[in-house]
């Protein structure tokens, strides 16, 4: 009975640990995901940047600036969770 209680317990963490890989292959996934949008939203703004050459607007530009900033900081956050995520799997 306990060699069968034993192997019920096993299975059971085996099921645990299934569930958390899943999860964990999903956050990935939709953080690789946000990322391929943000790189959208930098790209835009980066050739909305280059236009400013043309037709300069001062607060325009400042707020181009913080906002390519902002996404930047957003990227590095997002590489380097997916980063530690991918550890997990090692």
């Amino acid at each position: 009975m306990d060699n069968l209680n034993n192997y019920l317990t096993s299975i059971q963490q085996e099921i645990i640990a299934d569930n958390k890989t899943v999860k964990v292959a999903k956050l990935i996934i939709l953080l690789i995901k946000i990322e391929k949008e943000l790189n959208t939203v930098k790209s835009n703004l980066l050739k909305l940047k280059k236009q400013q050459q043309y037709v300069y607007n001062l607060a325009l530009a400042e707020q181009v600036n913080q906002k390519i900033a902002t996404v930047e900081q957003l990227l590095n956050k997002i590489r380097k969770a997916r980063l530690n995520l991918n550890y997990y799997f090692i």
